[in-house]
């Protein structure tokens, strides 16, 4: 009997056995399972971050260049700022010596006028009448004397 004792604490050890290691065997299975979606996600968030560092890389290289832009257009405008200021300047002075011109042709005409009025002269020709256009049947106008 302390045979059979012994065979049936071993069949129960035996089964607590088998019991433990189906369920090491299927702990096992589910660990195996959860580090395989893990490493699954891990590589999708690392592919992930490596697109947005790259999408970072070429957006810093987008500002620096914008940047470069900026600076162009900024020295682009003091040029053109530069130019205008010039520009009205020698416009200024034009107009200023255009006004002088127009005074001092003035000033010419009134003496040239006067000089001929002292002296009995015509100091402009006179407009011509507008030119003589023949109508059918008319007779023309005498030449002028």
């Amino acid at each position: 009997a302390a045979i059979d004792k012994m065979l049936a604490t071993l069949q129960q050890e035996e089964d607590e056995d088998l019991k433990i290691k189906e369920t090491c065997e299927g702990d096992r299975m589910a660990d195996t399972r959860d580090a395989i979606k893990a490493s699954r996600t891990m590589d999708e968030h690392t592919e992930a971050i490596e697109v947005l560092v790259s999408k970072i890389e070429q957006l810093a290289k987008d500002i620096e260049a914008k940047e470069a832009q900026i600076v162009e257009i900024e020295a682009q405008l003091k040029q053109a700022a530069e130019d205008r200021k010039k520009e009205n300047e020698e416009y200024l002075m034009a107009k200023k010596d255009d006004e002088a011109a127009v005074a001092l042709i003035g000033e010419a005409s009134k003496t040239l006028e006067d000089f001929y009025a002292a002296n009995g002269l015509n100091f402009m020709q006179r407009k011509h009448a507008a030119p003589f256009e023949s109508q059918a049947g008319e007779a023309p106008p005498p030449p002028p004397p």
